[in-house]
């Protein structure tokens, strides 16, 4: 019996990883982790931006996240199979009408729409949590 156990969790942990580096979109483990990390900072700082109307917050968290790819909207619901994006384009407008500098807050809209919204196409960054209230950001591949 203590065999099988071992033999099911090896099992289990061969697949979790496999599924693992399927998601993970290509990246290393560690571009994964620094992309992890710096989407959790911008969703943050988006927040933090929104509720203080902090126009400058606002732009630098646009400017981190067109750079780390694709991040679904924290509890949306799905569109036609697909999740809903936030818009960094949106973020950099909103960060003008917040008062930042609008050089820089075009910039970094034209930047978005330009390259078809994020440096990333390959699949999205969302939020998940698990029965453990275990929560953290995951990027799925499409």
């Amino acid at each position: 019996m203590i065999i099988f156990r071992k033999v099911l969790a090896l099992a289990f942990a061969a697949g979790l990883g496999s599924t693992t580096l399927a998601f993970a979109g290509g990246m290393t483990p560690e571009q994964q982790a620094d992309a992890r990390t710096k989407v959790e900072t911008a969703v943050a700082l988006a927040n933090i931006a929104k509720a203080d109307k902090d126009g400058e917050a606002m732009l630098v968290a646009a400017r981190m996240l067109a750079e780390a790819g694709p991040v679904a909207e924290q509890g949306a619901k799905m569109k036609d199979g697909k999740p809903v994006l936030m818009d960094t384009g949106k973020m950099a407008n909103m960060a003008k009408e917040m008062g930042a500098d609008a050089k820089k807050a075009d910039a970094v809209a034209s930047k978005a729409t330009s390259s078809g919204e994020t440096a990333r196409s390959d699949g999205y960054w969302y939020y998940s949590c698990d029965s453990y209230n275990n929560c953290q950001w995951i990027y799925a591949g499409y």
